[in-house]
């Protein structure tokens, strides 16, 4: 099935930082509360979907025992996401970046939150589900160099990305990923033109993280009375026109490379829009190109 292989089509001089992958915003809150959940299948459903980045955010409870998280939100047990990654390894050959960190400290009116994320056991869970030693891409100079052809060669199934490199095989790269409360809480139509900015203001040798999901946050014109799913209904009808923009535009086509969002296994529409973009790149092999236009059309 091409979203489960789409990788295979692209060149091998393919930069990793400049092909442009679907990704997957708070990726393991599957089974959370309605406020809290941002995806409605496992990793593994959404790596089926084409998805090849996954933001997985962990906190402990007071016993250490480690579970996803969103907010003050607790969901599945992190081993049962660790398993989902694990049979992605078992089956594919794709090349995929995790972003596992701690969920960040949060402040709700007076409250202060602060969350541990249990970093030993984190590191544990690598080693024990994702054959690290064998699959994880730790060893380069600059990740902005990093082509597909040398990923291939070196056998390598994924990169861990972690800004403090608090786990065992995690890597400080470098990663933009823009957000800002208030653009992210703006009506529909306004937002999906000012996240585009983001990709005029920033330029990287590593990854770039563009999130395509709204966020409600109190203040802001969407204020805090949709969930996610609420947020998600007006952007999928929007997401082939902010995916246009971005092939419309040359700079922004160049710097485009994660896109990011919520619930990315409901049906293949963004992963579609998404990969499209690869063709205008000039990253798929040219025996391909027609193959891969068919399956993105």
């Amino acid at each position: 099935m091409f979203y489960k292989n789409w990788m295979s089509y692209l060149k091998d001089d393919a930069k990793i930082t400049k092909i442009a992958m679907p990704g997957s915003h708070n990726a393991a809150t599957t089974g959370m509360i309605k406020l809290a959940k941002c995806q409605s299948g496992s990793l593994y459903e959404q790596y089926e979907h084409g998805v090849r980045f996954f933001d997985i955010r962990l906190k402990a409870d007071k016993k250490g025992r480690l579970f996803v998280a969103h907010g003050i939100a607790k969901g599945m047990p992190a081993c049962q996401a660790f398993e989902s990654l694990q049979k992605i390894l078992a089956e594919s050959d794709e090349f995929f970046v995790l972003g596992i960190r701690t969920y960040m400290n949060q402040k709700i009116g007076p409250i202060k939150l602060s969350y541990d994320g249990n970093a030993a056991e984190t590191s544990r869970l690598i080693k024990e589900y994702l054959s690290p030693d064998k699959y994880a891409l730790t060893e380069f100079e600059n990740i902005g160099n990093i082509t597909m052809g040398d990923i291939r060669k070196s056998g390598k199934k994924y990169i861990i990305i972690n800004a403090n490199k608090e786990y065992d095989y995690s890597c400080d790269c470098p990663i933009a990923d823009p957000w800002n409360s208030k653009v992210y809480g703006y009506k529909p139509e306004k937002f999906a033109k000012e996240i585009l900015k983001y990709l005029h203001e920033i330029e990287t040798d590593g990854f770039l993280w563009l999130q395509t999901q709204q966020t409600p946050n109190p203040g802001t014109e969407n204020g805090w009375t949709k969930w996610p799913d609420d947020l998600d209904e007006p952007i999928r009808t929007l997401f082939p026109q902010i995916i246009a923009d971005i092939a419309a535009d040359s700079t922004m086509l160049q710097r485009v490379n994660i896109v990011a969002g919520d619930f990315m296994s409901q049906d293949y529409m963004k992963a579609k829009e998404i990969l499209r973009l690869n063709l205008l790149k000039g990253v798929v092999k040219d025996e391909f190109i027609g193959e891969f236009t068919s399956k993105t059309n």
